[in-house]
């Protein structure tokens, strides 16, 4: 496996523990949405940034995309007022619209290249997308609830992000 391949497997487990976080957050009672988020997205930022400046000799930009989506969700959590759930839908789907922007670039940079992986990439591109929506849709209930369903979205897209090293590794190796 390569270096690149084991930092994007590592950054995916980083944010799948981030999920479960958020899956774990009601068990204690603590459900500031506004809160959770600025704090988890600003880690998720800096993780991303992270991503881009360990794998910056491979050209891929993709973190430094992801950081910059990342920060304007959270720029968007602090400005503002989320208890509204149309608001919140919102940022979601702006942040979801920014992530399908990224992922799309990658799917067109597979396709370019003529490799593979491109199928593979809409596929996880079109999940990511049906899963965003669907999230945005259900947040209408209690903060808990908000919390919970956010913790399952972030889940899915950290599967997701896991699934693309894995397989690019054995596709490569075949």
């Amino acid at each position: 496996m390569k270096k690149k391949q084991k930092v994007d497997c590592l950054i995916a487990v980083i944010f799948m523990m981030i999920a479960v976080l958020y899956l774990l957050f009601p068990l204690y009672h603590i459900s500031n949405l506004k809160q959770i988020n600025i704090i988890m997205f600003s880690i998720m930022s800096v993780v991303s940034l992270g991503q881009f400046l360990i794998n910056y000799k491979t050209k891929d930009y993709t973190g430094l995309f992801n950081f910059f989506a990342c920060l304007i969700f959270v720029i968007f959590m602090i400005v503002f007022d989320i208890s509204k759930p149309k608001i919140l839908s919102t940022c979601i789907l702006l942040w979801v619209a920014l992530e399908a922007f990224i992922k799309f670039n990658k799917s067109d940079y597979y396709n370019d290249r003529r490799d593979r992986m491109w199928k593979i990439s809409v596929i996880m591109l079109a999940t990511f997308i049906i899963s965003g929506i669907l999230t945005s849709i259900n947040l209408k209930y209690s903060e808990e609830v908000r919390v919970v369903v956010m913790g399952f979205f972030l889940f899915i897209n950290s599967v997701l992000e896991l699934v693309d090293p894995i397989v690019k590794y054995l596709i490569t190796r075949s």
